[in-house]
């Protein structure tokens, strides 16, 4: 747009149909620099190319999964406070994932929605249908993230793609306004005049 304002109400027939054809491409630049961050990966099926806030989905798979340990902490306090049972505990495994464990002389306490998992010599595990879903959400997360991260690249590299001939024409533009501008600044700065040449044989300098 700058470019565009500056080479108005020119003399050059040449330079005012180069401001003719710059196309403003405002819209796809906001575009672009709401969705992708400003270092992104070399990756783009690896996930860290979307800015947060583009999408709550996104900010909350990503959420979900920076924040597991708070929300295990925070839910062992609120089971403890609603069942009384005072060394309950919420924790994980790569084999059986999350749990409730509880130990025997507490079992009389155990709500109704708790599912038996697991039975130990000392305690059981038990699941509730919430924490099942929120562990299914915390697995599921990071492939998540990356699957939506690249479906929106790709999504925006399609956008731009349908401009991409209009944004190579705007390209050559700028390249030969370059060039003349730095024509006109070796003129500028050495005094150059354009020359006069004729048929005589002589040479006048």
């Amino acid at each position: 747009p700058l470019i565009k304002q500056s080479l108005k109400n020119t003399k050059s027939s040449l330079l005012n149909s180069h401001c003719e054809n710059l196309i403003d491409f405002s819209v796809l630049l906001d575009r672009v620099e709401k969705t992708l961050i400003e270092e992104a990966p070399l990756s783009i099926t690896e996930g860290g190319l979307i800015k947060s806030g583009y999408m709550p989905e996104l900010d909350e798979l990503r959420a979900l999964s920076a924040n597991a340990k708070e929300y295990i902490s925070r839910l062992q306090t609120q089971e403890r406070e609603r069942t009384g049972i005072p060394n309950l505990r919420v924790s994980y495994n790569s084999v059986f994932g999350y749990y409730i464990e509880i130990t025997k002389s507490y079992l009389n306490l155990v709500p109704k929605n708790y599912i038996r998992k697991q039975t130990l010599v000392n305690n059981e595990r038990f699941i509730t249908p919430e924490l099942k879903e929120y562990e299914n959400k915390v697995l599921n997360a990071e492939e998540r993230i990356k699957t939506l991260e690249y479906d929106i690249f790709v999504e925006l590299r399609k956008e731009v793609a349908r401009e991409v001939q209009k944004i190579l024409n705007v390209s050559s533009i700028i390249s030969e306004l370059d060039v003349l501008t730095s024509l006109a600044n070796v003129a500028i700065n050495n005094n150059y005049v354009k020359p006069e040449v004729n048929d005589s044989n002589v040479i006048e300098i």
